[in-house]
């Protein structure tokens, strides 16, 4: 681990935190709308994909930023695989 004088590890490592909040919040309400509004929610499910390969992506840089390789390397495999799902969606749609 790395510290500064400044904090900023600890500051990035609470950037990152409050940033998966804020968007599994909005993955949250989109998979609502899907849920009620069946018939013109399509293009959410390309958009979700990719919110949740924001939150693995953001996740497997604080796992390398705390020298956990191997966690760090399966989120990011997980991020490829949401990315792709993401692809195969939105040419579906």
């Amino acid at each position: 681990m790395y510290y500064t004088s400044s904090g900023a590890y600890r500051k990035s490592k609470m950037i990152i935190d409050y940033l998966n909040i804020g968007l599994t919040v909005v993955i949250g309400v989109m998979f609502l709308v899907i849920l009620f509004l069946r018939s013109r929610s399509g293009i959410l499910f390309p958009v979700i994909f990719t919110l949740g390969a924001v939150v693995n992506a953001s996740n497997s840089v604080k796992k390398f930023m705390d020298r956990k390789k191997a966690p760090g390397f399966i989120l990011a495999a997980v991020t490829v695989v949401l990315l792709l799902i993401a692809v195969f969606t939105w040419h579906a749609i």
